[in-house]
């Protein structure tokens, strides 16, 4: 005779194999091909090399015209390309297709900061922190380790309080920009 043991020894055992076949059969229904042009559009830009990220994602959203965030990269490369008209009009056509787009809230922002236009910048800060709250708690240390980020930088509320602070103050008084904060701040990204 058998005992209990070794019958729900033999039972566990089948479990966890069904289990096992049950995962790897809805992994290979359920995956997608992953846009590899988008991959590298994002090593490229981490790289700091936004012309070929540019690129790059150009050809990953003419795959995949549903990805947002391709053409939200292209909108970022622009940006730091220092094409800021065309990076604003793709920023503001990822927002038709999706009004509630954190990454293009955020970047949007940063843009009109970067370009001093400080109302919209403030209207966007806040219109993105209404959408996502997470997004107030800044770059996490793994990240700026990856990233070789040496400081703390700024998080969008932080930068938000500063500019309302600033332009409340006399025209005489206020400091909008520094040059050497800005242009080692990295852009807002998922």
């Amino acid at each position: 005779m058998i005992s209990n043991y070794n019958i729900f020894k033999i039972i566990a055992i089948l479990l966890g194999i069904l289990c096992f076949v049950w995962l790897v059969y809805d992994f290979l229904k359920h995956r997608k091909k992953i846009n590899n042009d988008y991959v590298q559009a994002n090593n490229s830009f981490l790289k700091k090399k936004y012309k070929k990220a540019l690129f790059l994602y150009k050809k990953a959203y003419l795959k995949e015209p549903k990805n947002l965030y391709a053409l939200e990269g292209q909108a970022r490369s622009l940006m730091r390309l220092k094409n800021y008209k065309d990076s604003e009009k793709i920023f503001l056509l990822v927002l038709e297709k999706n009004k509630n787009f954190v990454p293009a809230l955020t970047n949007l922002a940063i843009l009109y900061d970067t370009t001093e236009k400080y109302e919209m910048a403030i209207y966007y800060y806040t219109k993105a922190i209404e959408k996502n709250d997470n997004i107030v708690k800044g770059m996490s240390w793994v990240n700026r380790f990856l990233k070789n980020i040496h400081f703390k930088p700024s998080n969008i509320k932080e930068r938000l309080t500063y500019l309302e602070e600033q332009l409340n103050l006399d025209n005489t008084k206020r400091k909008l920009k520094s040059h050497e904060i800005d242009s080692i701040q990295p852009d807002y990204q998922m």
